[in-house]
């Protein structure tokens, strides 16, 4: 059996133009939609710093490094993120991430 590729995470730290928060979480859920179609696309999340509202925390959860490329290489990633782009300052930084097996886990009561 053939080993099975390792989950990535992709984590974005962005800073917002003040004033254009609304314009950014707009254009972001356009990106979000996007990938959500792209296959491989597993999870979203984006975050708010309470201690400086202005910084803003992105994260995404994807199959395998091979699906994120897809995505970035996709023309509709271009045609999306240029609006949301347009809301940052240029201190922004990404970083992609393997997911060690046996580290994720979830501590939140089920639902029942």
């Amino acid at each position: 059996m053939g080993e099975v590729p390792a989950r990535v995470r992709v984590v974005r730290l962005l800073r917002v133009r003040e004033g254009r928060e609304t314009d950014f979480v707009d254009a972001y859920q356009g990106v979000r939609d996007g990938a959500m179609r792209c296959p491989g696309h597993l999870r979203e999340q984006l975050c708010r710093s309470l201690d400086d509202p202005g910084r803003w925390l992105l994260t995404s959860e994807w199959e395998s490094l091979e699906a994120i490329e897809r995505w970035r290489t996709d023309p509709d990633h271009t045609t999306l993120v240029g609006p949301m782009n347009a809301c940052l300052h240029d201190d922004r930084w990404t970083g992609v991430f393997e997911i060690m097996p046996g580290s994720t886990g979830d501590r939140r009561p089920r639902q029942g």
